[in-house]
């Protein structure tokens, strides 16, 4: 009897010791965040608040979560406050596969006191970096040549249009620049108007764009030497893009490969692919940190 009653008493406590592991080994319940819109603040040196912030780069309390689309549900494993910091992602020079955090955006940290199974909705405003320089920001009310931070060169120079139409005119207000060309003037490019220095060395130096085109256009840099000599080096090839969109196009590696000058120049330039060419350019900014 008393052989039975130590083995009930081993079997119970290894149903203890059993239970106690399981308990231990069960996952924290998880809560969930939504960042379901997300805005740009902007000053009226930093031009038009337009944007293409695609994914959300995450920590939770200072350790990297992950990566997930605007508008996707995020784990939070954490109980009580939890510190969130929110880095805004772009497609770098308008790629898909070269997503990452847009080093000129600062993050956004938020604290939730978080409650297991919950989900939490926020809608971030992000502002450009303090450190950021503004070379311009261009929204293109004024011809080219005639006030704008751009000049035409090419075939069939840009010109200005303001129309209420948005599919003309960036938000249906203001100008935008409008280029077109024909078979017979098949050509026509925006050049900046001024040369400005540009550092080298790996300096996050980006250029973006509002555009809306039925056919490809290249934007590039032109690197000018102390005897006025021109070196005209193509970044990126926009692809056609129905809707506006916005890019960001990083100039840092093109401005850092040698030799490398004292000013450059940023271009866009279009060459004749389609019956009827419609490219519309708006909100052009020069910025570099």
């Amino acid at each position: 009897m008393r052989q039975y009653l130590l083995y009930f008493l081993l079997f119970c406590n290894l149903l203890f010791f059993v239970s106690c592991k399981k308990d231990k080994l069960k996952a924290p319940k998880a809560s969930f965040l939504v960042v379901n819109n997300v805005t740009i603040k902007t000053t009226a040196l930093q031009g038009a608040n337009s944007h293409k912030i695609v994914d959300i780069w995450y920590y939770v309390d200072g350790e990297f979560k992950g990566v997930f689309p605007v508008g996707s549900v995020m784990p939070i494993i954490s109980n009580g406050n939890a510190e969130i910091t929110l880095f805004a992602g772009i497609k770098n020079n308008g790629i898909s596969s070269t997503r990452q955090p847009y080093a000129i955006y600062n993050s956004k940290t938020i604290n939730l006191e978080i409650e297991p199974g919950k989900t939490y909705t926020i809608s971030p405003e992000f502002e450009y970096n303090t450190t950021a320089f503004f070379y311009y920001a261009d929204n293109f009310d004024l011809n080219p040549g005639q006030g704008s931070f751009f000049s035409y060169q090419g075939d069939l120079p840009p010109t200005n249009t303001k129309d209420f139409d948005m599919t003309k005119s960036f938000g249906g207000i203001g100008g935008s620049i409008y280029m077109t060309m024909t078979d017979s003037k098949p050509t026509s490019k925006l050049i900046q108007a001024n040369a400005y220095y540009l550092p080298d060395g790996g300096a996050v130096i980006y250029v973006e764009l509002d555009y809306r085109s039925n056919q490809p256009f290249n934007v590039g840099i032109i690197g000018i030497n102390s005897a006025g000599g021109e070196d005209k080096r193509s970044v990126v090839t926009v692809n056609s893009s129905y809707d506006w969109n916005h890019i960001y196009i990083q100039l840092t590696s093109t401005v850092s490969t040698p030799p490398t000058y004292g000013a450059y120049k940023v271009y866009i330039e279009a060459i004749k692919e389609v019956n009827s060419p419609e490219i519309y350019i708006d909100n052009a900014k020069l910025i570099y940190q």
